[in-house]
């Protein structure tokens, strides 16, 4: 799964800008036989709003929006979609299928904690961020990026979330191991295999 947190859209190569767009119209749209066909070209994608993310609607906010049938959003959750995920504006799919009376999907998008995150999470999500921030320079200074919540990977057993960073020539991939989250830093810069990092809610370190 891959984590977007880019707002600046004019960042993006044209091809990928309008690969993106196309894959965001079809979520607008309620197109859900073509976004699953884009889902199966880029799986990776199921989580990802509109390049540039002004508004942060992912697939799962759109069908929420939309009411769409309980089968599509099983669907969606079945690819990967995070219940979690909150747009620009602070909702999460639930409650924008509840503010739009939606009842039929309220239970289906309601959050489920399948894998807790090591307490406090505010801790940890903190030293999660000040790792990203040391590890990649003015990376983050010169473009902005909106950082990655960690409450995605609560909800399954194994999600890996990858974070890219532009100006970095690569990113981050993350997940939660034994009540630690494991972090690699990678660049295809990098002559051997990047950096890997340990974070707990007490802070960082390199491993």
């Amino acid at each position: 799964m891959e984590w977007d947190g880019l707002t600046d859209r004019e960042h993006f190569g044209d091809w990928y800008r309008q690969e993106r767009d196309r894959f965001a119209d079809r979520a607008r749209d309620a197109d859900w036989g073509g976004l699953f066909e884009e889902l199966g070209r880029h799986p990776g994608w199921v989580n990802l709003p509109r390049p540039g993310n002004r508004s942060g609607f992912a697939p799962l906010h759109q069908a929420a929006w939309h009411g769409a049938d309980f089968t599509v959003v099983s669907r969606l959750i079945a690819h990967g979609a995070w219940r979690t995920q909150h747009t620009r504006d602070g909702r999460r799919a639930v409650d924008i299928a509840r503010e739009r009376g939606h009842t039929h999907l309220l239970q289906l998008l309601e959050p489920v904690v399948v894998l807790p995150l090591p307490s406090p999470t505010d801790a940890l999500e903190h030293h999660f961020h000040s790792l990203l921030r040391e590890s990649t320079g003015r990376c983050f200074e010169e473009i902005e990026h909106l950082l990655p919540p960690l409450s995605p990977l609560t909800e399954g057993p194994a999600v890996e979330i990858v974070f890219r960073v532009v100006g970095m020539m690569g990113g981050f991939t993350y997940r939660l191991e034994e009540d630690v989250l494991r972090v690699h830093g990678h660049s295809r810069m990098d002559s051997d295999a990047g950096q890997y990092y340990r974070v707990t809610p007490e802070g960082w370190s390199r491993t």
